[in-house]
């Protein structure tokens, strides 16, 4: 079987949890947080103000205008017991980082893509 656990910030440790004759684990070489780690956690941080967070999944990056740079994640929310999937979108200046907007829309299930 093989795990993956955070460490720190910056990278994961990839762990392989087949018990060995000694019954330890062996730790493997670091693995990089994906490029889209940092816009993740501003994503659930944002989302998780207001809503029940259930499940995501990171939809992808794209630029949307020279100097603007978009990451895009798809949760499923809950809130006054309803579920629904929601998007947020962070938009950002990919030199400096600097976050221009956070957009959280209600997805209307009848235009749901599948992913």
């Amino acid at each position: 079987m093989f795990g993956l656990s955070w460490v720190g910030s910056s990278h994961a440790l990839a762990v392989d949890t087949n018990q060995h004759g000694n019954g330890g684990h062996t730790v493997k070489a670091p693995i990089q947080d994906p490029s889209y780690a940092k816009w993740s956690r501003l994503a659930f941080q944002e989302a998780g103000k207001v809503y029940t967070l259930l499940d995501y999944r990171y939809i992808g990056k794209s630029n949307v205008a020279p100097g603007v740079v978009q990451q895009q994640f798809r949760f499923w929310v809950k809130k006054d017991g309803a579920e629904f999937p929601l998007i947020v979108s962070i938009r950002y200046d990919p030199v400096t980082e600097k976050v221009f907007t956070i957009l959280m829309e209600q997805e209307n299930r009848g235009t749901l893509r599948i992913l």
